[in-house]
């Protein structure tokens, strides 16, 4: 097990490889502004992929891959999968806040 600091400088843990990513990593994105406020699914991706390999030390982060947008709406969601050291984990974006044209999400193993 390793910690990992996370925005707002808060500990979280991390456990790598095959069983999976089990901490809450906090994320910020930005929003598209056409057709409503969304972290669009490529800046998703991608914000998502730097936030696990930064906590997964050690471990290969391969693609990761958002079935939708995520909406700036505080509790709204997305699923996602990511593969580490070529196992793919199942992942939930979920927006914990909203401030202007910055969301701040975090993401989860589920």
């Amino acid at each position: 097990m390793m910690r990992v600091t996370a925005e707002g400088s808060r500990k979280k843990s991390v456990r790598r490889g095959a069983t999976g990513l089990t901490a809450a990593l906090a994320v910020v994105g930005l929003l598209a502004g056409c057709g409503g406020k969304v972290v669009k699914k490529s800046d998703l991706e991608s914000q998502i992929k730097e936030k696990v390999a930064a906590a997964a030390t050690g471990s290969k982060v391969g693609d990761v891959k958002c079935d939708d947008d995520l909406k700036a709406k505080v509790k709204a969601t997305t699923s996602c999968t990511v593969s580490i050291d070529g196992k793919t984990q199942k992942i939930t974006a979920v927006v914990n806040k909203v401030d202007g044209d910055k969301v701040s999400y975090s993401i989860k193993q589920g």
